[in-house]
């Protein structure tokens, strides 16, 4: 079996349903890695999706779960701009190490060097599911994930409220 971790579409069970059904998961924190929107969606050139990247200060939350090989294979297809590397986990809770998981990275081959927005519905996305997981989680998310140009996503709401659809219903 291999522990992957998810930061961005696969938070969403139903998202994570699509590729890998009945997978349960648990919270972690990744430390060292920042989430930022800078991925360029290569299949149609669509604003920006996520990725993690190295950031010595940062930490970002997380779903763990577990994939034997067969699952793994196909997590790769669908993250086929990504490649995965093992990194340590720790307890959302208690901020114990618990051992080393699977994450995708983009180190250069899609990268926006021009800051696109974040893909909308992507972004939508993933940042429901991050606040339907609980509220606690869904703000760690916002404080813990940036622009392509850097700006943390708690900031960049506020002059983009049409991504917000989440503090109407808080």
């Amino acid at each position: 079996m291999h522990k992957v971790i998810g930061y961005g579409g696969l938070l969403s069970h139903k998202s994570l349903r699509e590729t890998l059904p009945n997978k349960k998961f648990s919270l972690v924190i990744i430390k060292g890695f920042k989430r930022i929107f800078n991925v360029i969606d290569s299949k149609d050139k669509s604003p920006d999706v996520l990725n993690v990247k190295k950031s010595t200060s940062s930490e970002l939350n997380g779903v763990l779960f577990a994939v034997n090989d067969k699952e793994l294979n196909t997590l790769k297809k669908r993250e086929d701009d990504y490649n995965l590397e093992k990194v340590n986990y720790y307890d959302f809770r208690t901020g114990k190490l618990l051992g080393k998981a699977l994450i995708c990275i983009d180190h250069s081959t899609t990268i926006d060097f021009h800051h696109k927005n974040p893909n909308k519905n992507y972004f939508i996305l993933c940042r429901e599911a991050a606040y339907h997981i609980s509220k606690k989680f869904g703000q760690l998310w916002d404080n813990t994930t940036f622009t392509s140009s850097g700006e943390k996503i708690s900031s960049w709401l506020k002059s983009h409220k049409d991504y917000d659809t989440i503090s109407s219903k808080s």
